[in-house]
């Protein structure tokens, strides 16, 4: 008997509850299991539009899997028109699939992780057309009605605020006090440029290869000068990111604050953050840190002990201003260590100097070989980003225009703002 729901058991005028849709989400999992066997199927996941685990065939999903997905939907939300996508890992290939309306938008996404080997007997091009012909005639992947997640908690759900760029919104937490009328929400630069003390604004790296933005993103204010005023932007931000998930908005993103060099040399910076860390009970790789040059160039060992409290809170930690010296090197072992970002001196002077070009590509092969990412600081031209990427390098901190001018300003950041 078949397990695909008859078309009166799914009413087009109404979106399935929260425990139909998971049922559902598991019928059509199962029966991706079943179209992708030939291609000897590990493990299978089923994610609605944002991003959000559906089903799980079994086991976990883990950081290897976070991240192909994150880079999955970055992809997917630039190119509009793409449905698929294959990548190789260790030992295997992962499939992503995304299910579309037939005016483009994104209805869901399912994650194979299959044998690393392809059959000559199987069609790519076939398969990926019955699976997504699957996807579309199962309701699990609707989302939702409008407001179901703040409905049942009462947790303030996000609000997304208009703006001429939808993938570079402020965004508020709401709930916690009247909406503001629709001259008060209309501008989003006024928004980023008004942002008060009860806010954080934060800018997204940008591919250099590709272009376009990522979910990757970086709190931008003022720099904290003492470890009480990081331990309360981590606060803020640790209560923005665990109620991130009402937002309608690609999901899974992940956020890096950066911290002043005394909480990194404190030694009870995380144990101080501990219970906020607990409470909130983050997915793994949402919240990170990054570790200034001053910081981990003076004390490696208070560095590498901060680096291994991290992992133990499942946060990431960044390294800032990175250069190939012996102090960074003896931190590229650190677990929780995901991301090198790349002295500004370094790469504003590696089309003309050689020492800074070798310095540049030793980094980026480094960490290609660890598995980590390289983020450019001070790319300034065209010229430069193209050169980067070349060389590896995946992101910059900041968009360049074709004309060389910075348009990660004001339009580029993000104002992530607690209500009062």
């Amino acid at each position: 008997m078949s397990d695909t729901p008859s078309p009166a058991a799914m009413p087009e005028t109404a979106a399935p509850a929260l425990d139909e849709r998971k049922a559902t989400s598991a019928q059509l999992g199962r029966r991706l299991m079943r179209l992708l066997a030939p291609a000897r199927v590990k493990s299978l996941s089923v994610h609605d539009a944002a991003g959000e685990l559906l089903w799980l065939s079994l086991g976990e999903f883990g950081l290897r899997e976070r991240r192909l997905l994150q880079d999955a939907m970055d992809a997917f939300s630039l190119d509009g028109t793409l449905q698929h996508l294959e990548r190789d890992i260790d030992n295997a290939r992962a499939l992503i699939f995304c299910s579309r309306t037939p005016r483009g938008d994104r209805e869901g996404v399912a994650l194979a992780i299959v044998g690393s080997r392809r059959r000559p007997d199987i069609n790519p091009d076939a398969l990926r057309e019955r699976v997504l012909a699957t996807m579309r005639r199962f309701g699990a992947l609707t989302p939702p009605p409008e407001n179901a997640a703040a409905a049942t908690t009462d947790l303030p759900a996000f609000r997304v605020r208009s703006s001429d760029r939808p993938d570079q919104v402020p965004l508020e937490l709401a709930g916690m006090s009247p909406a503001p009328d629709a001259a008060q929400t209309a501008d989003a630069t006024e928004a980023t440029e008004t942002a008060d003390a009860s806010s954080l604004r934060s800018r997204s790296y940008a591919r250099l290869r590709n272009g376009g933005h990522t979910r990757r993103y970086e709190i931008t204010d003022s720099a904290a000068s003492s470890l009480e005023q990081d331990l309360e932007r981590a606060r803020r931000l640790i209560t923005l990111v665990k109620r991130r998930g009402t937002l309608d908005a690609p999901a899974p993103a992940s956020f890096a604050l950066p911290l002043c060099a005394a909480s990194v040399l404190s030694g009870d910076f995380l144990e101080r953050l501990s219970p906020a860390l607990e409470e909130a009970g983050l997915a793994e790789d949402a919240l990170g840190f990054c570790l200034p040059a001053i910081a981990w160039q003076h004390d490696v060992t208070a560095a590498e002990r901060f680096i291994a409290r991290c992992g133990e809170f499942k946060c990431f930690v960044t390294l800032d201003d990175f250069n190939l010296t012996s102090n960074g090197f003896a931190l590229l072992r650190g677990a929780a260590l995901r991301c090198l970002k790349i002295d500004a001196a370094i790469t504003a002077s590696a089309l003309d100097d050689k020492f800074a070009h070798a310095n540049v590509a030793g980094i980026a092969k480094a960490a290609r070989v660890l598995g980590l990412y390289c983020v450019a600081k001070g790319v300034k031209t065209p010229e430069q980003a193209r050169w980067l990427a070349q060389a590896g390098v995946e992101f910059a901190d900041r968009m360049i225009s074709r004309a060389g001018k910075d348009v990660a300003t004001t339009r580029g950041a993000r104002a992530l703002k607690l209500s009062k």
